[in-house]
């Protein structure tokens, strides 16, 4: 091998030199910074929209039960509420006036005192729910799989019924019974055998109901269900309460108890706060929407607005809420800005969103 040729070859061999090396590892960092900031943005986008999701399902899930009930106070039936005035013959009835009880709402303004003059006066519920949030009672018949096997020979005489629901009702449960020209409400005074309900006055102030049904009436349950919010006990992440909706349901089924308790339930994590306005008939075309506490007429109420602040446990906000949420009779306001009164939330990193709708009363003209 010649000298020109060795040279050329050691030249070759020589390593990268420091300026090379420098520039290589600028390179690589900001190829790998470029990756690691995709990587974060992508995990941040991925949490939000996971959260985001999360509150839309909890959102609809809430307000499409409340809707659903709201949409059958009152029921009884083909029987109109205007026209036909529910018998109650039930000793220890859910009400005395079923008219007047089918739709009821709170302003939970004291903890102690919101309740009083109800079945909710000393109940758990009274001191559960959250201030400044709302309550909401309804009170409607379900219609079950049941039908009757013949008419009534008389007033006084046993129910003959069939169908797939008969096996669900037991002695002191609530019945509701009607057509289109009267409705009873009356306790099972018997553990019921073969198919046949008795209507007794050992649970009932009368054993007559208000005629001889026939075939073609319908048997329903009696439903009372609250709406809610409290808190569930649980905290997030950064040591904040979680809140939710509760519905309660009314235990109908033990005549020996004056007031039955609710049977409480919670149904969807991440509810903040529920405000309802009321649709009241003020005229012959004329509607207004108030808060429960100036409502001057529940019967005269055709339809409800509903609204929810919901949020998510995840801290998925890259800085603190500080927003306002706007609510049917409501704003929802952060905690560093509220006074007495006020409804507010934390300002934490959780994300928030509000629901609204609108639901019309379908048993009121």
């Amino acid at each position: 091998m010649n000298m020109v040729a060795e040279r050329q070859f050691e030249q070759r061999q020589q390593g990268l030199s420091l300026v090379e090396l420098m520039i290589a590892l600028a390179l690589s960092s900001a190829l790998i910074l470029g990756i690691l900031t995709v990587y974060f943005d992508s995990s941040r986008t991925s949490r939000l929209s996971d959260s985001l999701a999360r509150i839309q399902e909890s959102g609809r899930i809430a307000i499409n039960m409340m809707a659903k009930d709201l949409r059958m106070v009152g029921f009884q039936g083909c029987a109109d509420p205007d026209d036909v005035t529910l018998n109650i013959l039930a000793q220890n009835p859910p009400t005395n006036d079923f008219f007047q009880t089918t739709l009821r709402g709170w302003e939970v303004t004291d903890s102690a005192t919101w309740a009083d003059g109800t079945e909710l006066d000393g109940d758990s519920i009274e001191s559960r729910a959250r201030l400044g949030s709302d309550v909401l009672a309804i009170q409607r018949g379900e219609t079950a799989e049941i039908e009757m096997t013949g008419q009534m020979t008389s007033d006084n005489a046993n129910i003959q019924v069939t169908g797939a629901d008969v096996g669900l009702f037991t002695k002191g449960d609530l019945v509701l019974i009607s057509d289109c020209e009267a409705a009873d409400l009356f306790r099972i005074s018997s553990q019921p055998s073969s198919d046949t309900w008795a209507h007794a006055n050992n649970v009932n102030t009368s054993n007559k109901l208000s005629q001889a049904y026939k075939e073609s009436a319908r048997i329903m349950r009696f439903l009372g269900t609250i709406y809610f919010v409290a808190d569930t006990g649980r905290d997030d992440d950064n040591g904040n309460d979680i809140f939710a909706l509760y519905r309660g349901n009314r235990n109908l089924a033990n005549s020996a108890t004056p007031n039955p308790l609710y049977q409480v339930e919670e149904i969807v994590e991440g509810v903040e706060s529920l405000q309802i306005e009321y649709g009241e008939r003020v005229g012959a075309n004329s509607v207004r929407y108030t808060t429960a506490d100036n409502v001057s007429d529940m019967t005269s109420v055709i339809a409800v607005r509903v609204g929810l602040l919901v949020s998510d446990p995840g801290a998925v906000r890259s800085d603190s809420d500080g927003s306002t949420y706007d609510l049917p009779g409501a704003s929802v306001i952060p905690a560093s800005s509220a006074g007495t009164g006020d409804v507010a939330h934390a300002e934490d990193r959780r994300l928030r969103r509000v629901f609204t709708s609108t639901v019309m009363l379908r048993n009121r003209d």
